[in-house]
Protein backbone atom coordinates (compact mmCIF):
# COMPACT_ATOMS: atom_id res chain seq x y z
CA UNK A 1 0.00 0.00 0.00
CA UNK A 2 3.03 2.29 0.04
CA UNK A 3 6.37 3.11 -1.57
CA UNK A 4 9.56 3.74 0.40
CA UNK A 5 12.17 6.20 -0.80
CA UNK A 6 15.69 6.90 0.39
CA UNK A 7 16.07 10.57 1.28
CA UNK A 8 18.38 13.09 2.92
CA UNK A 9 17.51 15.26 5.90
CA UNK A 10 19.37 18.44 4.99
CA UNK A 11 18.76 20.08 8.38
CA UNK A 12 20.23 17.30 10.51
CA UNK A 13 22.47 15.93 7.73
CA UNK A 14 21.32 12.31 7.93
CA UNK A 15 19.91 9.68 5.58
CA UNK A 16 16.25 8.80 6.12
CA UNK A 17 13.58 6.50 4.66
CA UNK A 18 10.38 8.17 3.44
CA UNK A 19 7.19 6.13 3.08
CA UNK A 20 4.42 7.52 0.86
CA UNK A 21 0.92 6.17 0.31
CA UNK A 22 0.20 4.82 -3.17
CA UNK A 23 -2.15 7.09 -5.16
CA UNK A 24 -5.17 4.79 -4.88
CA UNK A 25 -4.93 4.98 -1.07
CA UNK A 26 -3.85 8.65 -0.88
CA UNK A 27 -7.20 9.66 -2.40
CA UNK A 28 -9.15 7.78 0.29
CA UNK A 29 -9.84 10.03 3.28
CA UNK A 30 -10.21 7.09 5.65
CA UNK A 31 -6.80 5.71 4.68
CA UNK A 32 -5.19 9.13 5.04
CA UNK A 33 -6.67 9.59 8.52
CA UNK A 34 -5.54 6.15 9.65
CA UNK A 35 -2.12 6.68 8.07
CA UNK A 36 -1.74 9.84 10.16
CA UNK A 37 -2.90 8.13 13.35
CA UNK A 38 -0.58 5.19 12.85
CA UNK A 39 2.37 7.52 12.20
CA UNK A 40 1.65 9.28 15.48
CA UNK A 41 1.37 5.97 17.34
CA UNK A 42 4.62 4.64 15.85
CA UNK A 43 6.42 7.88 16.70
CA UNK A 44 5.74 7.23 20.40
CA UNK A 45 7.68 3.95 20.26
CA UNK A 46 11.21 4.60 21.42
CA UNK A 47 13.24 1.39 21.39
CA UNK A 48 16.51 0.45 19.70
CA UNK A 49 14.82 -2.63 18.19
CA UNK A 50 12.09 -0.59 16.47
CA UNK A 51 12.58 1.59 13.40
CA UNK A 52 12.12 5.16 14.62
CA UNK A 53 9.60 7.57 13.08
CA UNK A 54 10.88 11.16 12.82
CA UNK A 55 8.12 13.06 11.04
CA UNK A 56 4.93 12.75 8.99
CA UNK A 57 2.92 14.99 6.72
CA UNK A 58 -0.39 15.28 4.86
CA UNK A 59 -1.35 16.85 1.59
CA UNK A 60 -1.61 15.31 -1.86
CA UNK A 61 1.00 12.71 -0.92
CA UNK A 62 0.95 11.72 2.77
CA UNK A 63 4.34 10.57 4.01
CA UNK A 64 6.16 9.21 7.05
CA UNK A 65 9.87 9.96 7.59
CA UNK A 66 11.64 7.06 9.30
CA UNK A 67 15.06 5.93 10.41
CA UNK A 68 17.15 4.55 7.55
CA UNK A 69 18.61 1.11 8.35
CA UNK A 70 21.79 -0.09 6.68
CA UNK A 71 21.18 -3.81 6.23
CA UNK A 72 18.70 -6.22 4.72
CA UNK A 73 15.52 -7.94 5.76
CA UNK A 74 15.53 -11.26 7.56
CA UNK A 75 13.49 -12.61 4.63
CA UNK A 76 16.31 -11.73 2.22
CA UNK A 77 18.81 -13.49 4.48
CA UNK A 78 16.70 -16.65 4.71
CA UNK A 79 16.03 -16.61 0.96
CA UNK A 80 19.78 -16.52 0.28
CA UNK A 81 20.03 -20.09 1.57
CA UNK A 82 22.41 -19.22 4.39
CA UNK A 83 21.94 -21.20 7.58
CA UNK A 84 21.57 -19.69 11.03
CA UNK A 85 23.00 -21.46 14.04
CA UNK A 86 20.20 -22.26 16.54
CA UNK A 87 21.55 -19.89 19.19
CA UNK A 88 21.99 -17.09 16.63
CA UNK A 89 18.36 -17.57 15.65
CA UNK A 90 17.41 -17.47 19.34
CA UNK A 91 19.31 -14.17 19.77
CA UNK A 92 17.49 -12.57 16.83
CA UNK A 93 14.13 -13.79 18.16
CA UNK A 94 15.01 -12.49 21.64
CA UNK A 95 15.71 -9.01 20.24
CA UNK A 96 12.42 -9.05 18.29
CA UNK A 97 10.54 -10.18 21.41
CA UNK A 98 11.98 -7.29 23.45
CA UNK A 99 10.93 -4.85 20.72
CA UNK A 100 7.42 -6.32 20.75
CA UNK A 101 7.29 -6.03 24.54
CA UNK A 102 8.04 -2.31 24.26
CA UNK A 103 5.36 -1.86 21.61
CA UNK A 104 2.76 -3.86 23.52
CA UNK A 105 3.43 -1.73 26.61
CA UNK A 106 2.19 1.22 24.51
CA UNK A 107 -0.87 -0.68 23.28
CA UNK A 108 0.50 -1.20 19.76
CA UNK A 109 0.01 -4.68 18.24
CA UNK A 110 1.99 -5.36 15.09
CA UNK A 111 -0.27 -8.07 13.61
CA UNK A 112 2.10 -8.77 10.72
CA UNK A 113 5.34 -10.06 12.24
CA UNK A 114 7.25 -11.89 9.52
CA UNK A 115 10.86 -11.99 8.22
CA UNK A 116 10.10 -9.33 5.60
CA UNK A 117 9.26 -6.85 8.40
CA UNK A 118 12.51 -7.42 10.34
CA UNK A 119 15.71 -5.63 9.32
CA UNK A 120 19.10 -7.02 10.30
CA UNK A 121 22.06 -4.62 10.19
CA UNK A 122 25.59 -5.56 9.24
CA UNK A 123 26.43 -5.65 12.94
CA UNK A 124 23.65 -8.16 13.61
CA UNK A 125 21.27 -5.70 15.27
CA UNK A 126 17.55 -6.18 14.73
CA UNK A 127 15.00 -3.50 13.82
CA UNK A 128 11.27 -4.27 13.50
CA UNK A 129 9.47 -2.28 10.80
CA UNK A 130 5.90 -1.33 9.86
CA UNK A 131 4.34 -1.20 13.32
CA UNK A 132 0.62 -0.67 13.05
CA UNK A 133 0.41 -1.09 9.28
CA UNK A 134 -1.43 -4.42 9.49
CA UNK A 135 -3.75 -2.84 12.01
CA UNK A 136 -4.20 0.11 9.65
CA UNK A 137 -5.42 -1.99 6.75
CA UNK A 138 -7.49 -4.35 8.91
CA UNK A 139 -9.72 -1.74 10.48
CA UNK A 140 -13.50 -2.11 10.54
CA UNK A 141 -13.89 0.35 7.67
CA UNK A 142 -11.99 -1.89 5.26
CA UNK A 143 -13.20 -5.29 6.46
CA UNK A 144 -15.96 -5.65 3.80
CA UNK A 145 -13.51 -4.80 1.01
CA UNK A 146 -10.80 -7.21 2.13
CA UNK A 147 -12.71 -10.36 3.13
CA UNK A 148 -12.10 -9.58 6.82
CA UNK A 149 -8.78 -11.42 7.29
CA UNK A 150 -5.58 -9.70 6.22
CA UNK A 151 -1.99 -10.65 6.83
CA UNK A 152 0.50 -13.21 5.59
CA UNK A 153 -1.05 -16.67 5.83
CA UNK A 154 2.16 -18.45 6.88
CA UNK A 155 2.49 -16.20 9.95
CA UNK A 156 -1.17 -15.72 10.99
CA UNK A 157 -2.15 -16.75 14.49
CA UNK A 158 -5.13 -19.16 14.72
CA UNK A 159 -7.37 -16.47 16.18
CA UNK A 160 -6.31 -14.04 13.45
CA UNK A 161 -6.98 -16.63 10.73
CA UNK A 162 -10.50 -17.09 12.11
CA UNK A 163 -11.20 -13.35 12.16
CA UNK A 164 -11.49 -13.29 15.94
CA UNK A 165 -10.39 -10.36 18.15
CA UNK A 166 -6.65 -10.45 18.81
CA UNK A 167 -4.33 -9.11 21.47
CA UNK A 168 -0.57 -8.95 21.97
CA UNK A 169 -0.35 -12.75 22.04
CA UNK A 170 -1.05 -12.88 18.31
CA UNK A 171 2.41 -11.32 17.81
CA UNK A 172 3.89 -14.03 20.09
CA UNK A 173 2.50 -16.72 17.76
CA UNK A 174 3.81 -14.97 14.64
CA UNK A 175 7.25 -14.59 16.22
CA UNK A 176 7.15 -18.30 17.05
CA UNK A 177 6.61 -18.97 13.32
CA UNK A 178 9.56 -16.71 12.45
CA UNK A 179 11.80 -18.53 14.95
CA UNK A 180 10.62 -21.88 13.55
CA UNK A 181 11.58 -20.74 10.05
CA UNK A 182 15.02 -19.52 11.21
CA UNK A 183 15.67 -22.91 12.84
CA UNK A 184 14.35 -25.14 10.03
CA UNK A 185 14.53 -23.06 6.85
CA UNK A 186 10.75 -23.09 6.31
CA UNK A 187 7.54 -22.06 8.11
CA UNK A 188 5.68 -24.75 10.07
CA UNK A 189 2.79 -24.83 7.57
CA UNK A 190 2.79 -24.64 3.79
CA UNK A 191 0.02 -25.16 1.25
CA UNK A 192 -1.21 -24.53 -2.26
CA UNK A 193 -3.20 -21.46 -1.24
CA UNK A 194 -3.40 -18.96 1.62
CA UNK A 195 -6.73 -20.52 2.64
CA UNK A 196 -5.14 -23.96 2.92
CA UNK A 197 -2.31 -22.57 5.07
CA UNK A 198 -4.74 -20.64 7.29
CA UNK A 199 -6.75 -23.85 7.79
CA UNK A 200 -3.60 -25.61 9.02
CA UNK A 201 -2.80 -22.71 11.36
CA UNK A 202 -6.15 -23.36 13.08
CA UNK A 203 -6.32 -27.16 13.00
CA UNK A 204 -2.90 -28.78 12.43
CA UNK A 205 0.00 -29.39 14.81
CA UNK A 206 3.44 -28.63 13.34
CA UNK A 207 6.35 -31.07 13.64
CA UNK A 208 8.98 -30.04 16.16
CA UNK A 209 11.91 -28.01 14.77
CA UNK A 210 14.37 -30.73 15.86
CA UNK A 211 12.56 -33.29 13.68
CA UNK A 212 13.63 -31.18 10.69
CA UNK A 213 16.93 -29.84 12.01
CA UNK A 214 18.58 -32.23 14.51
CA UNK A 215 20.88 -29.43 15.70
CA UNK A 216 17.97 -27.70 17.45
CA UNK A 217 18.29 -28.34 21.22
CA UNK A 218 15.29 -29.53 23.30
CA UNK A 219 15.07 -26.14 25.05
CA UNK A 220 14.41 -24.32 21.77
CA UNK A 221 11.97 -27.05 20.71
CA UNK A 222 9.96 -26.41 23.88
CA UNK A 223 10.07 -22.62 23.46
CA UNK A 224 8.91 -22.73 19.84
CA UNK A 225 6.06 -25.16 20.50
CA UNK A 226 4.82 -23.08 23.44
CA UNK A 227 4.81 -19.94 21.28
CA UNK A 228 2.84 -21.87 18.62
CA UNK A 229 0.10 -23.00 21.01
CA UNK A 230 -3.34 -22.77 19.41
CA UNK A 231 -4.83 -21.41 22.63
CA UNK A 232 -3.40 -17.94 23.41
CA UNK A 233 -3.59 -18.70 27.14
CA UNK A 234 -0.98 -21.44 26.68
CA UNK A 235 1.54 -19.20 24.90
CA UNK A 236 3.97 -16.74 26.43
CA UNK A 237 1.78 -13.91 27.66
CA UNK A 238 4.22 -11.08 26.89
CA UNK A 239 7.16 -10.45 24.62
CA UNK A 240 9.39 -9.95 27.66
CA UNK A 241 8.47 -13.39 29.00
CA UNK A 242 9.31 -14.86 25.58
CA UNK A 243 12.64 -12.97 25.47
CA UNK A 244 13.65 -14.08 28.96
CA UNK A 245 13.07 -17.75 28.14
CA UNK A 246 15.14 -17.38 24.96
CA UNK A 247 17.93 -15.80 26.97
CA UNK A 248 17.82 -18.71 29.43
CA UNK A 249 18.10 -21.14 26.53
CA UNK A 250 21.11 -19.26 25.12
CA UNK A 251 22.92 -19.05 28.45
CA UNK A 252 22.32 -22.63 29.57
CA UNK A 253 19.56 -21.85 32.06
CA UNK A 254 16.39 -23.84 32.68
CA UNK A 255 13.60 -22.63 30.39
CA UNK A 256 10.05 -22.20 31.64
CA UNK A 257 8.51 -23.80 28.56
CA UNK A 258 7.44 -27.38 29.26
CA UNK A 259 10.00 -29.80 27.75
CA UNK A 260 8.66 -32.04 25.01
CA UNK A 261 8.51 -35.78 25.56
CA UNK A 262 10.97 -37.71 23.36
CA UNK A 263 9.48 -39.40 20.35
CA UNK A 264 9.34 -43.21 20.53
CA UNK A 265 11.42 -45.54 18.43
CA UNK A 266 11.46 -44.59 14.80
CA UNK A 267 12.65 -47.90 13.38
CA UNK A 268 10.97 -48.93 10.15
CA UNK A 269 8.08 -51.33 10.75
CA UNK A 270 6.35 -53.71 8.34
CA UNK A 271 2.65 -53.00 8.32
CA UNK A 272 0.53 -56.00 7.43
CA UNK A 273 -1.84 -55.74 4.50
CA UNK A 274 -5.40 -55.08 5.70
CA UNK A 275 -7.85 -57.91 5.31
CA UNK A 276 -10.62 -57.41 2.73
CA UNK A 277 -14.10 -56.75 4.07
CA UNK A 278 -16.08 -59.92 4.56
CA UNK A 279 -19.83 -60.46 4.79
CA UNK A 280 -20.48 -62.67 7.79
CA UNK A 281 -23.55 -64.89 8.04
CA UNK A 282 -25.98 -64.06 10.85
CA UNK A 283 -25.26 -65.95 14.02
CA UNK A 284 -27.84 -68.24 15.45
CA UNK A 285 -28.21 -67.32 19.07
CA UNK A 286 -30.05 -69.35 21.63
CA UNK A 287 -33.83 -68.97 21.85
CA UNK A 288 -34.94 -65.77 23.57
CA UNK A 289 -31.65 -63.93 22.99
CA UNK A 290 -33.42 -61.21 20.96
CA UNK A 291 -35.74 -60.40 23.88
CA UNK A 292 -32.76 -60.15 26.27
CA UNK A 293 -31.02 -57.67 23.92
CA UNK A 294 -34.08 -55.40 23.92
CA UNK A 295 -34.29 -55.47 27.71
CA UNK A 296 -30.58 -54.54 27.98
CA UNK A 297 -31.01 -51.63 25.58
CA UNK A 298 -33.98 -50.26 27.54
CA UNK A 299 -32.04 -50.47 30.80
CA UNK A 300 -29.09 -48.59 29.23
CA UNK A 301 -31.40 -45.82 28.00
CA UNK A 302 -32.97 -45.54 31.45
CA UNK A 303 -29.56 -45.22 33.14
CA UNK A 304 -28.46 -42.51 30.67
CA UNK A 305 -31.66 -40.57 31.30
CA UNK A 306 -31.10 -40.69 35.05
CA UNK A 307 -27.51 -39.46 34.63
CA UNK A 308 -28.65 -36.59 32.40
CA UNK A 309 -31.25 -35.55 34.96
CA UNK A 310 -28.65 -35.61 37.73
CA UNK A 311 -26.28 -33.48 35.68
CA UNK A 312 -29.07 -30.99 34.99
CA UNK A 313 -29.83 -30.69 38.70
CA UNK A 314 -26.13 -30.09 39.53
CA UNK A 315 -25.77 -27.37 36.91
CA UNK A 316 -28.99 -25.72 38.09
CA UNK A 317 -27.78 -25.71 41.67
CA UNK A 318 -24.47 -24.09 40.73
CA UNK A 319 -25.98 -21.41 38.52
CA UNK A 320 -28.99 -20.33 40.57
CA UNK A 321 -28.93 -17.31 42.87
CA UNK A 322 -27.54 -19.39 45.69
CA UNK A 323 -24.59 -20.68 43.58
CA UNK A 324 -21.20 -19.19 42.76
CA UNK A 325 -21.40 -15.52 41.85
CA UNK A 326 -18.72 -14.50 39.39
CA UNK A 327 -16.95 -11.15 39.76
CA UNK A 328 -15.57 -8.72 37.20
CA UNK A 329 -11.79 -8.34 36.96
CA UNK A 330 -10.73 -4.72 37.70
CA UNK A 331 -8.43 -2.77 35.40
CA UNK A 332 -5.03 -2.82 37.13
CA UNK A 333 -2.92 -1.13 34.44
CA UNK A 334 -1.18 1.95 35.84
CA UNK A 335 -1.33 0.78 39.47
CA UNK A 336 1.52 -0.24 41.73
CA UNK A 337 1.70 -3.83 42.96
CA UNK A 338 0.23 -2.86 46.35
CA UNK A 339 -2.64 -0.95 44.72
CA UNK A 340 -3.37 -3.88 42.40
CA UNK A 341 -3.39 -6.34 45.29
CA UNK A 342 -5.80 -4.12 47.23
CA UNK A 343 -8.11 -3.66 44.21
CA UNK A 344 -8.24 -7.44 43.70
CA UNK A 345 -8.88 -8.14 47.37
CA UNK A 346 -11.88 -5.79 47.33
CA UNK A 347 -13.49 -8.09 44.74
CA UNK A 348 -12.47 -11.35 46.36
CA UNK A 349 -9.67 -12.05 43.88
CA UNK A 350 -6.03 -12.87 44.50
CA UNK A 351 -2.79 -11.57 43.06
CA UNK A 352 -0.66 -14.31 41.52
CA UNK A 353 2.81 -14.70 42.98
CA UNK A 354 4.11 -15.28 39.44
CA UNK A 355 4.68 -11.62 38.58
CA UNK A 356 6.21 -10.84 35.19
CA UNK A 357 8.55 -8.00 34.29
CA UNK A 358 8.64 -5.79 31.19
CA UNK A 359 11.73 -3.64 30.73
CA UNK A 360 10.86 -0.14 29.54
CA UNK A 361 12.20 3.41 29.60
CA UNK A 362 8.76 4.97 29.36
CA UNK A 363 7.40 4.16 32.80
CA UNK A 364 8.81 4.28 36.30
CA UNK A 365 9.58 0.83 37.73
CA UNK A 366 6.89 -1.12 39.57
CA UNK A 367 3.85 -0.06 37.55
CA UNK A 368 1.38 -2.61 36.13
CA UNK A 369 1.65 -2.68 32.33
CA UNK A 370 -0.34 -5.84 31.55
CA UNK A 371 -2.61 -8.29 33.31
CA UNK A 372 -4.22 -11.69 32.74
CA UNK A 373 -7.23 -12.19 32.77
CA UNK A 374 -8.01 -8.95 30.99
CA UNK A 375 -10.10 -6.21 32.63
CA UNK A 376 -13.91 -6.62 32.66
CA UNK A 377 -13.72 -10.45 32.35
CA UNK A 378 -16.05 -12.38 34.65
CA UNK A 379 -14.23 -14.95 36.82
CA UNK A 380 -14.88 -17.07 39.90
CA UNK A 381 -13.98 -15.72 43.36
CA UNK A 382 -10.45 -16.49 44.56
CA UNK A 383 -9.20 -16.50 40.93
CA UNK A 384 -5.53 -15.53 40.67
CA UNK A 385 -4.77 -12.55 38.44
CA UNK A 386 -1.28 -12.32 37.01
CA UNK A 387 0.34 -8.93 36.40
CA UNK A 388 3.43 -7.67 34.57
CA UNK A 389 5.29 -4.77 36.21
CA UNK A 390 7.52 -2.22 34.51
CA UNK A 391 11.22 -2.72 35.12
CA UNK A 392 14.19 -0.50 34.29
CA UNK A 393 15.97 -1.32 31.03
CA UNK A 394 18.88 -3.72 31.28
CA UNK A 395 22.07 -1.66 31.52
CA UNK A 396 25.52 -2.29 30.10
CA UNK A 397 28.91 -0.88 31.13
CA UNK A 398 30.50 1.49 28.63
CA UNK A 399 34.05 0.32 27.79
CA UNK A 400 37.02 2.68 27.82
CA UNK A 401 37.70 3.62 24.18
CA UNK A 402 40.41 6.25 24.64
CA UNK A 403 43.54 5.40 22.67
CA UNK A 404 41.76 2.81 20.49
CA UNK A 405 41.28 3.04 16.74
CA UNK A 406 37.74 3.42 15.42
CA UNK A 407 37.73 -0.23 14.29
CA UNK A 408 38.91 -1.43 17.70
CA UNK A 409 36.31 0.75 19.43
CA UNK A 410 33.54 -0.65 17.20
CA UNK A 411 34.52 -4.21 18.16
CA UNK A 412 34.68 -3.35 21.87
CA UNK A 413 31.26 -1.68 21.76
CA UNK A 414 29.71 -4.59 19.89
CA UNK A 415 30.99 -7.01 22.53
CA UNK A 416 29.53 -4.74 25.23
CA UNK A 417 26.09 -4.60 23.56
CA UNK A 418 26.49 -0.97 22.46
CA UNK A 419 26.97 0.82 19.13
CA UNK A 420 29.36 3.38 17.74
CA UNK A 421 27.74 6.81 17.50
CA UNK A 422 28.90 10.07 15.92
CA UNK A 423 32.57 10.55 15.07
CA UNK A 424 34.21 13.98 15.12
CA UNK A 425 37.83 14.89 14.48
CA UNK A 426 40.00 17.10 16.64
CA UNK A 427 43.65 18.03 16.41
CA UNK A 428 45.66 16.63 19.29
CA UNK A 429 49.35 16.85 20.05
CA UNK A 430 49.48 13.79 22.28
CA UNK A 431 47.15 11.21 20.69
CA UNK A 432 48.15 9.48 17.46
CA UNK A 433 46.14 10.28 14.36
CA UNK A 434 43.12 7.96 13.95
CA UNK A 435 42.94 7.09 17.64
CA UNK A 436 40.17 8.13 20.02
CA UNK A 437 40.73 11.17 22.24
CA UNK A 438 37.43 11.32 24.10
CA UNK A 439 34.03 9.60 24.32
CA UNK A 440 30.47 10.19 25.47
CA UNK A 441 29.02 8.49 27.52
CA UNK A 442 32.15 8.14 29.61
CA UNK A 443 33.85 4.84 30.39
CA UNK A 444 32.15 2.71 33.08
CA UNK A 445 28.83 4.55 32.74
CA UNK A 446 25.80 2.21 32.77
CA UNK A 447 23.51 2.66 29.76
CA UNK A 448 20.74 0.67 27.99
CA UNK A 449 21.68 -1.83 25.32
CA UNK A 450 22.44 -0.47 21.82
CA UNK A 451 23.13 3.02 23.20
CA UNK A 452 25.34 4.89 20.69
CA UNK A 453 28.68 6.07 22.07
CA UNK A 454 30.01 9.22 20.40
CA UNK A 455 33.78 9.54 19.98
CA UNK A 456 36.31 12.27 19.22
CA UNK A 457 39.09 11.03 16.93
CA UNK A 458 42.54 12.63 16.80
CA UNK A 459 43.53 14.14 13.48
CA UNK A 460 47.12 14.43 14.70
CA UNK A 461 49.09 17.55 15.63
CA UNK A 462 48.20 20.72 13.75
CA UNK A 463 50.37 23.82 13.17
CA UNK A 464 49.24 27.44 13.29
CA UNK A 465 50.92 30.22 11.28
CA UNK A 466 51.82 32.98 13.73
CA UNK A 467 51.90 36.44 12.09
CA UNK A 468 54.20 39.36 12.95
CA UNK A 469 52.37 41.40 15.59
CA UNK A 470 55.19 43.84 16.42
CA UNK A 471 54.42 47.54 16.15
CA UNK A 472 50.77 46.81 16.94
CA UNK A 473 49.04 47.84 20.12
CA UNK A 474 49.20 45.20 22.82
CA UNK A 475 45.39 44.87 22.85
CA UNK A 476 45.24 44.47 19.05
CA UNK A 477 48.03 41.87 19.07
CA UNK A 478 46.30 39.85 21.78
CA UNK A 479 43.00 39.85 19.86
CA UNK A 480 44.73 38.68 16.67
CA UNK A 481 46.52 35.84 18.50
CA UNK A 482 43.33 34.75 20.26
CA UNK A 483 41.48 34.58 16.93
CA UNK A 484 44.02 31.97 15.81
CA UNK A 485 43.23 29.76 18.80
CA UNK A 486 46.48 30.64 20.56
CA UNK A 487 47.15 32.19 23.97
CA UNK A 488 49.32 35.18 24.79
CA UNK A 489 51.00 36.71 27.82
CA UNK A 490 52.85 39.96 28.56
CA UNK A 491 56.59 39.61 29.05
CA UNK A 492 59.33 41.96 30.27
CA UNK A 493 59.86 45.35 28.71
CA UNK A 494 62.56 45.52 26.08
CA UNK A 495 64.39 48.24 24.21
CA UNK A 496 62.31 50.15 21.68
CA UNK A 497 62.00 48.55 18.26
CA UNK A 498 63.58 50.84 15.61
CA UNK A 499 60.86 49.72 13.19
CA UNK A 500 58.13 51.23 15.34
CA UNK A 501 59.54 54.24 17.22
CA UNK A 502 57.61 56.83 19.09
CA UNK A 503 55.11 54.76 21.05
CA UNK A 504 55.95 52.78 24.16
CA UNK A 505 52.50 51.07 24.18
CA UNK A 506 53.27 49.08 21.01
CA UNK A 507 54.62 45.52 20.90
CA UNK A 508 58.36 45.84 20.47
CA UNK A 509 59.08 42.09 20.25
CA UNK A 510 57.35 38.70 20.30
CA UNK A 511 58.34 35.16 21.26
CA UNK A 512 58.28 33.04 19.20
CA UNK A 513 58.68 35.00 16.04
CA UNK A 514 56.41 34.84 12.99
CA UNK A 515 55.98 31.38 11.42
CA UNK A 516 54.38 27.96 12.08
CA UNK A 517 53.85 27.07 15.77
CA UNK A 518 52.05 24.33 17.72
CA UNK A 519 48.41 24.97 18.67
CA UNK A 520 49.29 25.00 22.38
CA UNK A 521 52.01 27.63 21.99
CA UNK A 522 51.83 30.66 24.34
CA UNK A 523 53.01 33.84 22.59
CA UNK A 524 54.96 36.26 24.79
CA UNK A 525 54.51 39.96 23.93
CA UNK A 526 57.15 42.55 25.02
CA UNK A 527 56.44 46.25 25.32
CA UNK A 528 59.12 48.89 24.59
CA UNK A 529 60.75 50.64 27.57
CA UNK A 530 59.96 54.31 28.16
CA UNK A 531 62.69 56.47 26.50
CA UNK A 532 64.86 58.39 29.04
CA UNK A 533 64.49 62.20 28.79
CA UNK A 534 67.64 63.85 27.28
CA UNK A 535 69.34 66.39 29.67
CA UNK A 536 68.82 70.07 28.63
CA UNK A 537 71.91 72.26 28.22
CA UNK A 538 72.34 74.96 30.89
CA UNK A 539 72.83 78.55 29.53
CA UNK A 540 76.37 79.86 29.32
CA UNK A 541 77.31 82.37 32.03
CA UNK A 542 77.50 85.92 30.85
CA UNK A 543 80.93 87.25 31.07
Amino acid sequence: MAEVWKGRDRVLNRTVAIKTLLPQFARDGNFVDRFRREAQAAARLNHPGIVSVFDSGDGDEPYIVMQFIEGRTLADFLASGKKLEPMDAAKIAEDIAEALAAAHAHGVIHRDIKPANVMVTREGQVAVMDFGIARLIAGPETAPQTSAVLGTASYLSPEQAQGQPVDARTDIYSLGVVLYEMLTGRPPFTGDSPMAIAYKQVNATPPTPSSINPEVPPELDAIVMRALSKNPANRYQTGQEFAEDLERARTGGEVKATPLLPVGGEATQVISRPQPTSVLPPSEGPPGSSRKAWVGALLAILVMALLAAAAYLIVTMLTDDGGIQQVRVPDLVGMTREEAEEALAERGLELSTDIGRIRTEDERPGIVLQQQPSPTNLVDPDTEVRIWLSAPPRTFDVPNLEGLTVEEAETALDEAGLTLGAQTEEANQFVEEGHIVNQSPAADDEVPRDTPVDVVVSSGPSLVILPDVTCRSVEGAQAQIQALGLRSTIGDDVDPNPACPGNADLVAAQEPGPGPVDPDTVVVLHRATEPSPSPSESPSPTP
